[in-house]
């Protein structure tokens, strides 16, 4: 019988201080400026954020969340020490007047989120706000005082900020450019409040997906089921929460996604009605203190560059410093590093003559354990674990602090330096039929993007219909040059695919 196979496809896969006299209205940015209003929400200053009281956390102290989503990859963070109250908080790379969620030495913790619907002109002027509240305030009522007295001055547009501090204080302020409204924690029904880029007392027309509704309705339910199972702590909120890739019409957890959405390829998600976004830049979770203990205690859990691909590291205020790693002569090495691996595992498509992103599943994890996440998650996982042993070891003291984060993060950057990426390249071959048996020749792959050398082998694999991506087929073999033969080809047509491991 005659038989036929079809062209087949190899697919390379690696392995392994408020300014004086700061006119605000010169901070006035209109919608108008870009092509839509659609554009811009989808595009920028999208951040999800939450607060919980210590009553409802896993071991009794405040937390503080926010998945920062901006335009610019570039962040960093920053020790700040002018005299003022000292601060560590995550800001743009190089920029030193604004900062837009940290933690003070008095353990005054603050972060925000825009709200689209609150009113006013979006402006960037929050992280002058916030630089100015983490260096002089000291409680949530401190905060308070101070949105008191911008009140007067007009904050130009409208923020929800999340705050804790050191004497049990936990709450949400939902800003407009003239008043606000202030939501404890612990006086709420489930001791926690979320927040994305509306306010509950703007306009309530304007409460949609464009605003964040989804993000706002899947970060409660996570948060509420981690309560209710008695998880919630930095480490849930990392791994479940702010990596959540899930969208209004579709639940993909656990990963990777089986299926197509829409006209996406195989696996592929579009991510920008996520909280993990593809404009996630970087997330802090900040553990507060339970009131009675030293502020020195609270740890900034921080993570630049998308969530992803990130690790989060563990970072003090009393340390008096932030790694190197974190906060580089130019730019953060270890966002640098992140963003190039996030780099293969985002996709770019076009969907109704428009260029979207989104996030190939398969890349960060998969039933072979070669995703990101299959590396990522367990390093992160250890460097909590190491933290609270180290915490809790007899040999604490303060004055470690700051060797400690030192060495957590350059354990973090040296981790994420020997990954190498999973990418794709595609070569046509015909395979040839011999004696029964089908022959695969292929050219031998390089890894000149990587420089990791030469492979270790190839995994074969074989269907009998065409192969989407992120599909494996039936496994056959793996060997180690650059041929195969299949001794028991299928009848009829069948398709072979080759990966690489290096």
């Amino acid at each position: 019988m005659h038989k036929t196979f079809l062209i087949t496809t190899i697919i390379f896969t690696i392995l392994l201080s408020f300014p004086s006299g700061l006119d605000l209205s010169t901070f006035d940015n209109p919608l108008w400026l870009y092509a839509s209003e659609i554009q811009f929400y989808e595009d920028n200053s999208e951040c999800t954020t939450g607060v919980a009281s210590g009553a409802v956390t896993q071991d009794g102290r405040p937390l503080l969340w926010k998945n920062r989503d901006v335009g610019n990859a570039n962040q960093e963070c920053h020790y700040v020490d002018d005299g003022r109250l000292p601060f560590i908080s995550i800001a743009y790379a190089g920029v030193t007047v604004r900062y837009f969620a940290g933690v003070n030495t008095a353990g005054f913790g603050l972060e925000n989120s825009d709200a689209h619907n609150n009113g006013g002109h979006f402006c960037d002027l929050d992280g002058y706000l916030m630089a100015a509240a983490l260096a002089t305030c000291r409680t949530v009522d401190d905060f308070e005082a101070f949105l008191d007295s911008t009140n007067e001055t007009n904050r130009i547009y409208a923020w929800n900020f999340g705050v804790i501090d050191a004497f049990g204080g936990a709450a949400m302020f939902e800003a407009g450019p003239t008043s606000y409204v202030r939501f404890d924690a612990d006086e709420t029904e489930d001791g926690f409040i979320i927040r994305s880029n509306f306010a509950f007392t703007g306009n309530q027309i304007e409460i949609n997906h464009e605003r964040g509704l989804h993000r706002y309705d899947r970060a409660y339910q996570l948060w509420k089921h981690a309560i209710d199972n008695d998880e919630l702590n930095p480490l849930f909120i990392f791994q479940q929460v702010a990596r959540d890739l899930s969208l209004p019409d579709v639940d993909p957890h656990p990963l990777p996604f089986d299926g197509y959405y829409g006209e996406y390829p195989y696996g592929c998600l579009p991510n920008y009605w996520a909280i993990c976004r593809s404009t996630s830049r970087s997330v802090m979770v900040l553990k507060g203190v339970a009131d009675g203990e030293n502020p020195d205690d609270s740890i900034l859990w921080a993570m630049l560059g998308s969530p992803v691909a990130g690790i989060a590291t563990p970072l003090w205020v009393r340390a008096g410093s932030v790694p190197y790693e974190y906060d580089g002569e130019i730019t953060s090495p270890i966002c640098d590093r992140v963003a190039h691996i996030s780099n293969s595992v985002n996709v770019e498509c076009i969907i109704e003559d428009r260029l979207r992103s989104a996030v190939d599943t398969w890349q960060l994890t998969n039933p072979e354990c070669t995703g990101i996440q299959d590396f990522t998650l367990p390093i992160e996982e250890y460097i909590f674990n190491k933290t609270e042993r180290f915490l809790a070891s007899p040999q604490f003291t303060y004055e470690r602090l700051e060797a400690f984060q030192n060495e957590a993060t350059q354990d973090i950057l040296d981790s994420l330096l020997t990954w190498r990426p999973t990418y794709s390249v595609t070569e046509r071959f015909e395979a040839i039929y011999e004696d029964n048996n089908v022959i695969l020749i292929w050219d031998e792959a390089d890894n000149e993007r990587f420089r990791q050398g030469a492979p270790r082998g190839y995994t074969i694999y074989r269907s009998n219909c065409p192969f989407r991506e992120g599909d494996r087929g039936q496994q056959l073999a793996f060997v180690e040059d650059n041929r195969y033969v299949d001794r028991d080809a299928a009848s009829g047509r069948a398709f072979y695919r080759v990966e690489v491991a290096f």
